[in-house]
């Protein structure tokens, strides 16, 4: 990896003719060589020139799958902007409202893909020879800026300066292992540093590279992985709902026509982050993958959040008995050891390091940590404060779960994610969300199609499970599950939605 800014570490891989980058729609795929698409990121930067943007300049931006939208992004970099990156929509917020917000909290005077708010929408319209190569920076100059989900409350953003992103992309090279004639396939919102950092990535890599627009993914998963059979080495992404998904699949697929055992054995990595572990999942994946030629080895549990650019630790997969801890009805995650340079610590309400198994809060600092909210903070030297509980335990991280999903009821600490884990394992259960709400906690069901449950047993169990009853358990459609733009559950959202609609 060379150069000291994303733009020059992206123009570095320019020469790779025989390296693809393809973008998978509903509506068709197309694919560029390295130098092509180089080509069209410098005449995208010079359009925006021609439209009065100028290095420096914020641009807000919706950033979706399509080649447009990369080439856009990566023109705007190009020509040493700082994209603002929002999500396409936030829980119970106006959407006009949060784009208003944003605009004057970045002084943003140009949009992409947003319209109206004062702002001068930009086009793509390539102008050639115009930029041909990439603005000069230096590495604590801003790359890009994104904004969180606002599962929690307001949305914030987050600077990352083009050390933190590159740090953070080295590390993440590392794990992998990826290099030029691998191949790497996207199939996440770009919108979410899991998607946007995954494509990176892999361009600064210089692999064949697929972006799968999520919902044309969805609907054919199979034509997106066998793009990536021939490759030397496959290198992916994929938070537990997607393993999950995949898992279903491709169970079916095997029950239609004999399983293709050479279609995952080049796959080498296959992050696993942004929601909790599931055991239930992971077997139910390994099994359904199994005759495909997957090795479950390539399964790497990671811990991370957009404020260090996105992997904190990671944890590559041993087998069931080594990669989880069961600790009472719940069973938790290893996600690993720090990437190298990060320092990682637990610790308790005092702020001493807590011992062994003791849960606290997790905090960081090291080089790919951003410059807090403020933008004006030094993580590299100043802990930040995750808002994420959590244990070490031998091999690494266990996660319990966000400090406002934790509720204390008669003195006893539950966990929201771990009431879900049990009860997601219920017969009949498809999908569960549990809310803090008065006193307790409150329990959404949501029931496979034809199936029904008895919301007096879930009760039951919960309270046998964790010595503990919720409040009430509710059987809801899945239309009710209200997500933030990132796929989270918006608890905070749910919870108020839930104190208006049940009487005192």
């Amino acid at each position: 990896m060379s150069g000291t800014t994303l733009q020059d570490a992206l123009a570095g891989q320019a020469h790779r003719e025989r390296a693809t980058v393809t973008f998978g729609t509903s509506a068709t795929r197309e694919s560029l060589t390295y130098p092509a698409f180089a080509e069209q990121i410098a005449a995208a930067a010079g359009g925006f020139a021609r439209q009065g943007v100028s290095p420096g300049d914020r641009v807000m931006l919706r950033i979706g799958s399509s080649r447009e939208d990369v080439v856009a992004l990566l023109g705007l970099m190009h020509l040493g902007a700082v994209p603002v990156s929002v999500k396409p929509r936030v829980p119970g917020a106006i959407i006009g409202q949060y784009f208003a917000m944003v605009t004057r909290q970045q002084n943003v005077r140009h949009s992409f893909r947003v319209a109206g708010h004062g702002l001068t929408e930009l086009r793509l319209v390539p102008h050639r020879g115009a930029s041909p190569e990439p603005a000069p920076g230096a590495p604590e100059d801003l790359a890009f800026i994104q904004y969180t989900s606002g599962s929690t409350g307001l949305p914030r953003p987050i600077p990352l300066s083009h050390r933190a992103v590159l740090g953070n992309i080295g590390a993440i090279l590392g794990v992998s292992g990826m290099r030029p004639g691998h191949a790497g396939l996207i199939a996440l919102p770009l919108h979410h540093d899991m998607g946007l950092i995954g494509v990176l990535a892999s361009l600064v890599a210089g692999i064949d590279l697929v972006i799968e627009e999520p919902g044309a993914f969805l609907r054919r998963p199979l034509a997106a992985l066998r793009l990536l059979r021939d490759a030397d080495r496959a290198h992916s992404a994929f938070p537990d709902s997607m393993l999950r998904y995949l898992a279903a699949r491709l169970t079916t697929a095997a029950g239609q026509r004999a399983p293709e055992p050479d279609l995952l054995s080049g796959w080498r990595t296959v992050f696993c982050g942004a929601e909790p572990i599931r055991p239930r999942t992971i077997s139910t994946y390994l099994d359904a993958t199994a005759p495909w030629g997957f090795d479950p080895t390539a399964l790497v549990f990671c811990y991370g959040l957009a404020e260090a650019s996105l992997m904190a630790t990671s944890h590559r997969y041993v087998d069931a008995a080594t990669s989880f801890h069961t600790d009472g009805p719940a069973t938790t995650a290893c996600l690993g050891t720090p990437l190298p340079g990060l320092d990682l610590r637990v610790v308790d309400e005092s702020g001493r390091p807590c011992a062994e198994a003791e849960v606290g809060s997790v905090q960081l600092r090291g080089p790919t940590l951003f410059a807090g909210y403020d933008g004006a903070t030094d993580h590299r030297t100043t802990w930040f404060d995750t808002g994420d509980l959590g244990s070490l335990r031998p091999g690494g991280l266990h996660l319990s779960g966000r400090r406002g999903d934790r509720v204390t009821v008669n003195g006893a600490n539950v966990f929201v994610t771990d009431i879900e884990q049990v009860v997601t394992m219920l017969p009949g259960v498809a999908d569960c969300v549990a809310l803090p709400y008065r006193e307790a906690f409150a329990v959404m069901v949501v029931t496979e199609r034809g199936r029904q449950v008895d919301t007096v047993e879930i009760g039951a169990r919960i309270a046998a499970d964790f010595g503990t009853a919720p409040e009430t358990v509710l059987e809801i459609p899945h239309s009710a599950v209200t997500r933030t733009a990132s796929g989270k559950p918006a608890r905070t959202f749910m919870a108020a939605q839930l104190e208006k609609s049940l009487p005192g």
